[in-house]
């Protein structure tokens, strides 16, 4: 993407962004300014505590599979591999431009695009595997919350928890499964392609045979490589749990009045917004991101709920962003020669 799509993403973000906040606010800008002014300094240095362990177990994730390739790919490089992606995530539709960013990153850092792409490739596998199994059970254990506070948006929520469990379904069982590759191959490409959303039959045909050999390779990579595969499995869930405990983090640093007993409500709710944002294309989910946080934390009050969005929203995405073109900018080793 060009620079000048960047400052355009940047500043629809922050566009929207003010404009859902002062929606929300709706006249309250004095109590909100007194809730701000109060806030609990201990738990939002919490806040950036957890933030700086969701980025350290990311990582992890990723030093693991870079070692395969480079004997001595250092926490350093994976550190600013992950956080300079978080803004290439956030300013593009559907967090599309952060993996070409780890592209570019790792050739700078010595490992070649054909070997990142397969580090990528691993890393999808692991997380989204996590993410639809850690989502499925928290979700099990706190159905019956959905259904006594009658939250409306559990159609949604729903929705794009299957969209997530049919991606990795068909990813596992295509790659394993020469029918199920030419029914996609044969009837669904082909559809897609009679009524023109896909303009060339052949290379997307191409691409898609190729893409499941490559999954296929790395399937047979973890199952040769448990103690790997378990590391990783214990950092996305480590991140996956501190990602939906931040709107519960936030409450507290607003001095809310919320117990411990309703933590594994927040992080529900929070995974509720993931599942959907997931699929808004606007860079960010601005605006999404926001409505879904004041519809499902509504019962925290005007105030509160658009105090700690604000809250969690800067922590969850803004620092990410902020992080991720200092790291990405000022870093030598990305920003010196490129590798022949």
């Amino acid at each position: 993407m060009k620079k000048g799509n960047y400052i355009f993403n940047v500043l629809l973000i922050l566009i929207i962004g003010f404009i859902a906040v002062y929606i929300f606010i709706d006249g309250e800008f004095d109590q909100m300014l007194y809730a701000f002014q109060n806030a609990s300094l201990f738990w939002i240095v919490i806040m950036f505590l957890g933030m700086f362990l969701y980025y350290f177990f990311d990582a992890l994730s990723l030093i693991h599979f870079g070692r395969v390739y480079k004997k001595d790919y250092s926490l350093k490089q994976s550190l600013t591999n992950c956080i300079s992606a978080y803004f290439f995530n956030g300013v593009t539709p559907f967090a599309s431009g952060g993996q070409f960013a780890q592209v570019y990153i790792f050739n700078k850092q010595g490992i070649i695009p054909t070997y990142s792409a397969s580090i990528l490739l691993l890393s999808f596998i692991c997380y989204q595997s996590v993410l639809v199994i850690y989502t499925a059970i928290i979700l099990l254990l706190r159905l019956q919350y959905f259904i006594s506070n009658e939250v409306y948006s559990i159609g949604l929520v729903l929705l794009g928890f299957f969209i997530n469990l049919l991606v990795i379904l068909v990813l596992f069982l295509g790659a394993n499964s020469k029918a199920l590759q030419n029914f996609i191959i044969h009837n669904i490409i082909k559809l897609l392609y009679k009524i023109h959303i896909i303009k060339d039959y052949e290379l997307t045909s191409i691409r898609i045979e190729r893409y499941f050999s490559d999954f296929r390779e790395q399937l047979h990579f973890l199952q040769n490589n448990k103690t790997i595969l378990m590391k990783v499995v214990f950092n996305n869930f480590m991140k996956l749990s501190i990602a939906y405990s931040m709107p519960f983090l936030a409450t507290k640093a607003m001095r809310l009045s919320v117990s411990y007993s309703q933590l594994l409500d927040f992080m529900t709710l929070c995974s509720c917004i993931y599942m959907i944002t997931a699929f808004i294309p606007i860079p960010g989910s601005s605006g999404g991101a926001e409505g879904l946080y004041m519809v499902m934390f509504s019962f925290l009050g005007t105030v509160g709920v658009t105090s700690s969005m604000m809250l969690w929203r800067f922590m969850t995405y803004y620092l990410g962003l902020i992080l991720g073109i200092l790291f990405f900018s000022f870093n030598k080793e990305i920003n010196g020669r490129r590798l022949e």
